[in-house]
């Protein structure tokens, strides 16, 4: 197989798995109306299904991503594309709301399998040369499966064919799995042996559980106690978690690692911050674009395009202009283009036309744009060989959370503040921000320092 043909066929495989485990994220949401009067049930029990895939993506994507060091990424992602095909079936033929939520968690698995080792598969089996556009290629995909999966949901349930939802990813895993199979028959992995660090993947799932069922609550003024509760709790075992991991052998995550580039842990609040960033994009403007601005959902769904418009394209140029070295210069333009992007938002008022909104978010998908692919990169420059996977899941990991919880915020203030949603959403947008602001101020400290230390040497 020549070389051309093995990173492609990577890259299909990388981009697919990532392109239906993020697509499927947000696909379900715009059906939950239609599947609470389908199945006869409750809001709450609905909802379930959409909790159940995001927990479940998020409690195993770590563990995935360690097994993938240890018994190949390819191996991995296939059987991650296996598990999220027979999900997708499975969710499809579902006749009860509790069927669909037990096999809406099997799919969520398969995804944790898919997101732990797209990143990994592009770093360890790439061409050096071509891991940049790699995965810049990666970046378009995180972007695209978000704003699409709404999109391709509205689309079928207005047909009233809502099992497409799930089958329609089907041909897409099924063509994964070709390439997965071509790939496993010519390329013999290095994998690296070690113990299951089975006490580090128990307090990362209490970890996981309690933050985001605690942010998940705070949206309801009865569960705010408990919701707060929650999250305090799982900042407590995420700090036992570190203690834990800092003295195992062989660590779910090397924190020693991490410990001894202290720049990883700015890459990691980066990855952070444009979660909790990138949710606000997705949740506030229909707001304001129906709500405030009183616009049709036809001419919103194409207004909110901006966004990822701007990330296809820009992921894109980071990818080929970005050579490996420049990562931070690129996440650090990144995101101050999306800070400008929020000022934008922040100072906009119902009385401007509705595309000085969108020219702000396609601002903002220039700086996703810039960012992701950068910031991936970066984070995987600090893993070793032996683990990209680890590395590659964690960063998966604290970006989803900071997603799911960037959204829990954002709801919350707006159900606080239910008499007046231009102030709430001027608020998230505000608070969103200001954290953009500290990590920039984070980012030139750091950079000051290290040009201090090379001055020293």
């Amino acid at each position: 197989m020549n070389n051309k043909l093995k990173n492609n066929l990577i890259i299909t495989i990388s981009g697919m798995g990532m392109l239906l485990s993020t697509l499927d994220t947000g696909i379900i949401n715009v059906a939950l109306p239609f599947l609470e009067k389908e199945f006869q049930t409750s809001t709450s029990l609905t909802a379930l299904s959409v909790i159940g895939y995001t927990m479940s993506l998020a409690i195993f994507i770590l563990p995935f991503g360690y097994l993938s060091d240890r018994y190949g990424k390819l191996k991995m992602s296939l059987f991650g594309l296996i598990l999220f095909g027979l999900g997708s079936i499975l969710c499809g033929l579902a006749n009860s709301i509790v069927s669909l939520i037990i096999f809406r968690i099997i799919q969520g698995v398969g995804a944790a399998a898919l997101q732990a080792t797209s990143a990994a598969l592009i770093t360890t089996l790439v061409d050096k040369k071509n891991v940049a556009s790699a995965l810049g290629i990666l970046g378009i995909m995180i972007g695209l499966g978000p704003v699409l999966g709404p999109s391709i949901g509205g689309l079928f349930l207005s047909m009233n064919l809502w099992r497409l939802i799930f089958w329609i990813n089907v041909p897409f895993a099924g063509v994964g799995l070709i390439c997965n199979y071509i790939l496993m028959k010519d390329i013999n992995e290095q994998k690296h042996s070690g113990s299951f660090d089975i006490v580090g993947a128990l307090f990362c799932a209490f970890t996981v559980i309690s933050i985001l069922v605690g942010f998940s609550l705070l949206s309801d003024r009865n569960y705010l106690i408990l919701g707060f509760l929650l999250i305090i709790f799982g900042v407590f075992v995420a700090r036992r978690l570190y203690v834990i991991e800092l003295h195992s052998k062989a660590p779910l995550i090397s924190f020693q690692m991490l410990n001894k580039n202290p720049k990883s842990w700015l890459y990691l609040l980066q990855t952070m911050i444009f979660g909790f960033a990138s949710a606000m994009i997705f949740l506030l403007p229909p707001f304001v674009f129906e709500k405030i601005m009183h616009l049709n959902v036809g001419i919103t769904g194409l207004l909110v395009l901006g966004a990822p418009a701007g990330l296809v394209i820009f992921s894109r140029i980071s990818g080929k202009h970005n050579d490996g070295y420049r990562n931070s210069q690129f996440s650090f333009w990144g995101l101050t283009t999306i800070g400008i992007s929020l000022i934008g938002l922040l100072a906009f008022n119902k009385q401007w036309p509705a595309l000085f909104m969108t020219f702000f978010l396609f601002v903002y998908g220039i700086g996703g744009g810039l960012f992701q692919p950068a910031n991936i990169a970066a984070i995987m420059q600090v893993g070793e060989k032996g683990n990209q996977g680890s590395m590659g899941s964690l960063q998966r990991m604290i970006q989803n959370i900071a997603i799911a919880s960037g959204t829990a915020i954002g709801s919350t203030t707006i159900n606080l503040l239910p008499g007046n949603l231009e102030t709430s959403i001027k608020i998230n947008w505000g608070v969103t921000l200001c954290l953009i602001i500290i990590t920039i101020g984070f980012s030139i400290m750091f950079d000051i320092k290290n040009i201090k230390n090379k001055r020293t040497y």
